[in-house]
């Protein structure tokens, strides 16, 4: 039976690049800047220069493809991927236009995400899969991300 556990919190800034109306559906490129997380087990910045190739349908539902590059305190360097779904809405744009944050859940925000680092602390995040959520801020994002654990099964236990 998996159930989920707290990961990490993380926020950052982003600058938005609109590339326009493609085959494919809207193209909008979101740069990552520098922010920070942490969690029970990890904590450290994200670093400049990830970013988020955000594809929009004609729905208003996005597909987020992200890449942040991650540095705990201690000098690790985690790479962070993850992919989910945003809709867009107007009343959401109003508020952060307005200069308003928005709450976890106003819209439509997940993500499921994985991890990779050489470096042997952090060896536990190679082998982790989480699911979050995210809200929006007037400059970036923050999400919590929660990691999906399987409980194991109890010895002599049988089904």
């Amino acid at each position: 039976m998996l159930h989920l556990e707290p990961l990490m919190t993380f926020s950052n800034g982003v600058e938005t690049y609109k590339v326009g109306r493609t085959p494919f559906g809207e193209r909008i490129t979101y740069v990552i800047k520098a922010g920070t997380f942490s969690g029970p087990r990890v904590k450290g910045r994200i670093l400049d220069g990830g970013g988020d190739w955000m594809l929009v349908g004609e729905s208003g539902l996005a597909q987020l493809d992200v890449r942040k590059v991650l540095e705990t305190d201690d000098g690790a360097i985690i790479d962070l991927r993850y992919n989910g779904l945003y809709r867009f809405s107007d009343a959401v744009t109003a508020k952060l236009d307005a200069g308003f944050e928005t709450a976890f859940g106003e819209t439509q925000f997940q993500v499921q995400a994985s991890f990779s680092t050489g470096d042997p602390r952090y060896d536990w995040l190679n082998f982790t899969l989480a699911a979050g959520e995210a809200r929006e801020t007037p400059g970036g994002v923050v999400y919590a991300l929660f990691a999906i654990m399987q409980t194991r099964a109890q010895v002599g236990h049988s089904s």
